[in-house]
């Protein structure tokens, strides 16, 4: 796909049936509607359930559920097949049953005993910096000021790389914060933006409940 009306011409051909087999990224997973589709399969589905992201199993189901939506949605029966070393891990056998009830059940008690989103707020900040000194320099500075500056009710972790350590030539440190209230993270951090060295820009990101943590 190089722009867009290859996409919709792609789909289109797949929807006369001129095109039997579509081939594609999670980008197909959802939002498409084709009464003629009896056979989904799902490549490497552990990739997604074991990226270094609390909500790894979360996002491993919705995609599976999702592209299991995609079979038999006319008068053709569909069969889903799931490619997987963990066939017994939740966010597949929950997502094979359509059980969003069970799965959620799952996921919620989790992480209420490790003390995780939604029973915590979590506040991340990535530090960014074309040298990796300083990048790493300026992460240490804000984290030995937030916790000079915070209340030992906020849990800080880091700085440490990211994930994904380099992005675009810029090297990428994070600091998480989490607290059961999102007060004296607020407090905190304003104090430390006060002195000028926490503010959203090209070279720090905060980012309040963060959805993705690579």
């Amino acid at each position: 796909m190089k722009k867009a009306s290859d996409y919709f011409g792609v789909l289109d051909r797949f929807r006369s049936g001129e095109l039997k087999l579509l081939l594609g990224t999670q980008m197909i997973a959802k939002g498409l509607d084709f009464p003629n589709v009896s056979l989904v399969g799902v490549l490497s589905a552990d990739t997604a359930m074991h990226l270094p992201d609390f909500r790894a199993e979360e996002r491993t189901y919705q995609l599976v559920s999702q592209v299991a939506g995609r079979a038999g949605r006319g008068k053709i029966p569909g069969q889903v097949i799931v490619q997987t070393l963990n066939p017994h891990a939740p966010s597949i056998t929950r997502a094979s049953r359509h059980d969003f009830v069970g799965f959620a059940g799952d996921e919620l008690g989790s992480r209420y005993q490790t003390g995780l989103p939604p029973y915590v707020r979590m506040v991340r900040i990535v530090v960014r910096d074309e040298q990796h000194a300083r990048a790493e320099e300026r992460a240490k500075e804000i984290v030995d000021l937030l916790r000079d500056q915070g209340d030992e009710r906020v849990h800080i972790t880091g700085p440490m790389p990211c994930t994904i350590t380099r992005i675009a030539n810029f090297y990428r440190f994070e600091i998480e914060m989490m607290c059961r209230s999102p007060k004296p993270m607020q407090d905190a951090m304003q104090r430390v933006r006060a002195m000028g060295l926490l503010k959203s820009d090209s070279r720090v990101a905060i980012d309040v409940d963060p959805v993705w943590l690579m």
